[in-house]
């Protein structure tokens, strides 16, 4: 399932940013060039900081998971930065955030249970300390993406007959 939203592309390896703002900036312009027109961008980062007021996406152990449900999405979408130094983000615990996993969906009928899923799925890779010092010092987006895949042999039964499984999983990159 995270090669489905997840493309080497969308990697930020020594990614670094100032503020938590920042951040969310920088992992919007990691998503594939073509996915978003500017005004579509400017209104995403406005969702994903909206969100990130309504309760913080860090939630411990150096990681993040900012996720929304954007009407501009025509299909599910994913970036992620490592941080070597580390991103001020506000988190739980106050500790800085190293790697920042940003999804995107589309608004469908299926959305909320496959955001509860693919927040499950992050959650489960994300937190397994030796995959996150792994890609902490991954050299490569091929080498970060390649340790995802790797390690993280997670899937959700499930999807394979939904709706979202069928219509947008199977969509190629974009380019």
């Amino acid at each position: 399932m995270l090669q489905h939203l997840l493309r080497e592309e969308s990697i930020g390896i020594n990614f670094q940013a100032e503020t938590r703002n920042q951040a969310l900036e920088r992992m919007i312009d990691l998503l594939p060039k073509h996915s978003f027109k500017p005004e579509q961008k400017r209104d995403l980062l406005d969702l994903m900081i909206e969100r990130e007021n309504f309760g913080t996406t860090a939630t411990g152990e150096g990681v993040a998971l900012p996720h929304c449900i954007f009407s501009g999405a025509s299909f599910p979408l994913a970036s992620l930065g490592i941080s070597r130094e580390g991103v001020k983000y506000p988190s739980l615990g106050g500790e800085p955030v190293y790697l920042i996993f940003m999804v995107i969906l589309p608004e469908l009928e299926d959305t909320r249970k496959l955001k509860a899923q693919v927040l499950q799925l992050a959650t489960q890779i994300f937190y397994d300390k030796f995959l996150r010092e792994r890609l902490k010092i991954a050299t490569s987006q091929e080498e970060a993406y390649e340790i995802l895949l790797r390690e993280s042999n997670y899937s959700f039964p499930v999807l394979q007959n939904s709706q979202i499984q069928s219509s947008f999983f199977n969509q190629p990159a974009v380019v």
